[in-house]
């Protein structure tokens, strides 16, 4: 029996396109698929690139990889397509470890250990090549960052990573996505210092999306160091900045919810409910952190006067009980801390419980069930 590898649908119906392109007759058409499979059973195969939201893909072989694009040649006619790093989703290499598709698979579903656990199976059988093993670090990292999120424990290890991934890919099509992931896990351990590295680096590339992403980092630091004026400064930039792609857009809500948040602090409560809803309005539904970020800061700014605690609770809710958006362990996390103080003062003690004891089973290493188990 003939062992043919796995191949997805995209890479099988390039080559029959391909095929299709060079063959003009029924039978050499036949006579090119026993072909195909003898070359199957020697493993060759061809590269796939995926932009962004889109299924398609384009595949051929990878003949440029750097940090500022990937470079496809198609096998037949030479055809080029050229991928810049800001819209690559996903990178398939030829006779790539069979760990990897499942990798990919179980990252999608959440299933963070098994992905470390597939990283490292896939890394011991990528060979030499340094682009696919880049890949695969890169899809480890992206594990680290969301087991980081969820247990502060980890964080340290993730930077450590991320640092090393640098150190190692200086020149890998990924480098400027690490930048960013190592951005916000750097935040959350409030490490200002290296999130203001990686954050510039960002600013430093020509795509306007990473520019503003940098940009709302750089701000967020300056926040996170109670300098409010200056960030907001910042926030009101990006917020304003031209939006010409849904990413852009995404960006420029991101500015807003900064400005919220200096709002806030700024003593400006109803201005920065109304910033939020209008996020909240504007936000894309695929836009699940920004829509938690976005609901968590409602419920933090409706909750400050004391009169406003049931529409705060309600804020907090979307982050418990949507699912894309209770994916977001550090901030689902921060609503349970949150709805278990306030559901006491709107007359349900009992849900207060509720949310303390799911606080406690799914997130123990949290820094909000320290705080809960503080009494703070």
């Amino acid at each position: 029996m003939l062992l043919v590898p796995s191949l997805s649908p995209w890479k099988f119906s390039y080559l029959l396109f391909e095929i299709r392109s060079v063959m003009k007759t029924s039978s050499a058409f036949t006579f090119c698929l026993v072909s195909l499979a003898a070359t199957f059973a020697c493993g060759a195969d061809i590269d796939m690139v995926y932009r962004r939201n889109d299924t398609k893909g384009f595949g051929g072989q990878i003949t440029t990889a750097n940090k500022n694009e990937i470079v496809v040649t198609q096998k037949v006619g030479n055809k080029e397509e050229h991928f810049p790093a800001n819209e690559i989703a996903r990178v398939e290499y030829q006779n790539e470890p069979a760990a990897l598709g499942i990798v990919r698979s179980n990252l999608d579903h959440g299933q963070l250990p098994e992905v470390l656990v597939g990283c490292q199976e896939a890394m011991a059988a990528a060979g030499s090549n340094q682009n696919l093993k880049g890949e695969i670090d890169y899809l480890s990292l992206k594990a680290l960052a969301r087991i980081a999120q969820a247990d502060a424990t980890k964080l340290p290890t993730a930077i450590e990573k991320m640092k090393a991934f640098n150190n190692t890919y200086r020149d890998h099509y990924r480098f400027y996505p690490v930048q960013q992931l190592l951005g916000e896990t750097a935040l959350l351990a409030k490490d200002v210092v290296t999130a203001d590295s990686a954050f510039s680096r960002l600013q430093e590339t020509h795509w306007p999306e990473y520019q503003m992403i940098g940009k709302a980092g750089i701000a967020r630091t300056l926040l996170m160091q109670d300098k409010t004026a200056e960030a907001k400064t910042i926030f009101d930039e990006v917020a304003s900045s031209p939006a010409a792609t849904p990413t852009e857009k995404a960006c420029q809500m991101e500015g807003m919810l900064g400005q919220a948040k200096c709002l806030e602090k700024m003593n400006q409560a109803d201005q920065a409910t109304e910033v939020l809803k209008k996020i909240v309005n504007g936000a894309s539904a695929d836009d699940t952190r920004l829509l938690a970020q976005t609901y968590l800061q409602l419920g933090n700014t409706l909750s400050l006067d004391g009169q406003h605690a049931r529409d705060a609770v309600l804020a907090y809710l979307h982050v418990d009980v949507i699912p894309s958006l209770a994916t977001q362990a550090d901030l689902h996390a921060e609503a349970l801390y949150n709805l278990s103080k306030l559901w006491p003062t709107i007359g349900q003690p009992a849900r207060g419980a509720e949310a303390s004891a799911k606080l406690q089973q799914d997130y123990p290493e949290s820094e909000w069930t320290k705080k809960l188990s503080e009494g703070q």
